[in-house]
C-alpha cells in the first residue's frame, strides 16, 4: 500500500522545506582496467575514490504547491554549495547539479521534483573569490572622488560673491550634520573626535572656499566616518537616513515645479548634491564594513541602496556629472553584487503563528533544531513572558548557504 503523506520524510535546501520521496546514491572507486591483446593478464589501476553523487526525488504536496516549487527551485539555482537537511545523513553541504520538475494535471496540488547532489570537500586548488565588501569601499570613495571634482569645476567658474554664497549653504549643512550627532544618545567619547575634525571643517569653509575640492574631500570623510560613531549597523543607517531625508526635503524645496533654476538655487543645489551622495556612499561603505544579521534585512538593504543610487546617478546625468553618474552606476552593482553574495550565507526570517502557548526554548528547539536560540526569539520579539508564547513570532531558520 502507497504511504501517507504526512509519512514522507521532511528534508530542506538553503531552508526550503520539501517532502523527500526517495534517494538513490553512486559512489565506490574510480577503477581503471589495464587489459592487453592476445594476453590472459590484466590488472586493475585504483585512480581514488569516486565522487558521491545522489539523486533526490521531493515532492510537494498542498494548496500552495506550485509556490513552493517556485521557491525551491529559486534555491536550487542559486550558484554555489547549499546546505542541505537530509533526513538519513543530517546536515551536509552539496553542489546542486541537474534539477527536473513535474505537475501532472492528473494530479492536483502536487508537484514533484528530482535533482542531483554532489558532496562537496575543499578544492585542490581553490578559485579566487573577489572581496565584494572591499569593491564596494573602493567605488564609494570613487564615486565621492567624482562628486568632488565637479563641486571644484562649479565653484572655481564662481564669482567672488557666488563664492561666498556657497560656503554660507555650506556651513548650513555642516550645521544640521553637527545637530544630528548631538542628538545621538550618550556616546561623548566616541563622537569627541569626529566633532573636533567637524569644528576644524567649519572653520576652513568659513573663511571661504579657497580650495574647493580639498574641503569638498574633508566634507565627504567626515559622512564617512559617521558609521564609526555607533556601535550597531541599523543605528549608522539611521543617521544615514535621517539626513538624506532632511536634505532630500531641501532640495525638492528648492525647486518643486522643477522649472529654470536661478544662479542662486543652483548654487544651492550643487552643495546638496556633494552632501547628498556623501551620505548615500557612506550608507554603501557602512553596510559593506557591517554585519547583516538576516535575508531580510539585506533584501531590504538592497532595495533601498539601489533606489537612493539610482536617484544620485539620474541627478548627475542632469548636471552633466558623467564621471560621478559612471561612477555611481558602479557602486551600485557592487553593492547589490555584495549583499547578494553575503545574503546566501544569512539566515531566514520566518513569522511563526502559535495557536496554544508554549515555552520559548521548546519553539526554538522545534522550529531550529537548537534551543539556544531561544535568547535570539526573546530579543528579536521582546517577549515579556517567554515561558508562553503565542500569536506571530519572528524566528531565525538555518543559513541558506
Amino acid at each position: 500500500m502507497q504511504a501517507q503523506w504526512q509519512d514522507r520524510r521532511d528534508a530542506a535546501f538553503r531552508g526550503v522545506p520539501f517532502l523527500l520521496n526517495t534517494v538513490r546514491g553512486k559512489t565506490g572507486r574510480r577503477t581503471v582496467p589495464h587489459e592487453y591483446p592476445k594476453s590472459n593478464l590484466g590488472w586493475p589501476e585504483d585512480n581514488g575514490g569516486a565522487l558521491n553523487v545522489e539523486t533526490i526525488k521531493a515532492m510537494l504536496v498542498g494548496p500552495t504547491a506550485q509556490a513552493q516549487c517556485q521557491q525551491l527551485l529559486d534555491a536550487l539555482n542559486v550558484a554555489g554549495p547549499g546546505e542541505l537537511v537530509h533526513p538519513y545523513w543530517g546536515i551536509r553541504q552539496v553542489q546542486i547539479g541537474d534539477v527536473n520538475y513535474d505537475f501532472d494535471n492528473n494530479e492536483r496540488d502536487i508537484c514533484r521534483l528530482s535533482f542531483q547532489i554532489f558532496a562537496v570537500s575543499d578544492r585542490l586548488f581553490p578559485a579566487d573569490q573577489r572581496d565584494t565588501q572591499q569593491a564596494v569601499t573602493e567605488q564609494a570613495s570613487a564615486a565621492n572622488d567624482a562628486q568632488c571634482e565637479r563641486f571644484a569645476q562649479v565653484t572655481e567658474a564662481l564669482t567672488p560673491e557666488q563664492a561666498t554664497s556657497m560656503a554660507d549653504h555650506l556651513n548650513g549643512l555642516l550645521d544640521s550634520l553637527d545637530n544630528t550627532v548631538n542628538n545621538l544618545p550618550g556616546l561623548p567619547e566616541q563622537t569627541g573626535e569626529w566633532v573636533n575634525r567637524l569644528g576644524r571643517v567649519k572653520s576652513s569653509v568659513t573663511r571661504g572656499l579657497t580650495y574647493p575640492g580639498q574641503q569638498a574631500r574633508d566634507i565627504t570623510d567626515l559622512l564617512f566616518r559617521v558609521k564609526d560613531l555607533v556601535t550597531e549597523l541599523p543605528l549608522s543607517l539611521s543617521i544615514y537616513d535621517q539626513l538624506a531625508q532632511r536634505w532630500q526635503g531641501e532640495r525638492e524645496a528648492l525647486n518643486p515645479t522643477r522649472s529654470a533654476t536661478t544662479p542662486e538655487q543652483a548654487q544651492q543645489l550643487t552643495a546638496l548634491d556633494l552632501m547628498l551622495t556623501a551620505v548615500v556612499t557612506g550608507k554603501a561603505n557602512a553596510i559593506a564594513n557591517g554585519e547583516l544579521t538576516d535575508s531580510q534585512q539585506a533584501e531590504q538593504a538592497a532595495t533601498s541602496m539601489t533606489t537612493s543610487l539610482a536617484t544620485q546617478a539620474a541627478r548627475a546625468v542632469e548636471d552633466g556629472n558623467r564621471d560621478g553618474w559612471r561612477t555611481l552606476r558602479a557602486l551600485r552593482i557592487s553593492v547589490v553584487e555584495d549583499i547578494k553574495t553575503r545574503a546566501r550565507q544569512l539566515p531566514r526570517m520566518r513569522t511563526v503563528s502559535i495557536e496554544r502557548p508554549i515555552p520559548s526554548a521548546l519553539l526554538a528547539y522545534q522550529i531550529t533544531g537548537d534551543a539556544q536560540q531561544r535568547d535570539d526569539i526573546v530579543k528579536r520579539n521582546r517577549l515579556s513572558r517567554p515561558a508562553f508564547v503565542t500569536g506571530n513570532v519572528d524566528v531565525l531558520e538555518n543559513s541558506n548557504g
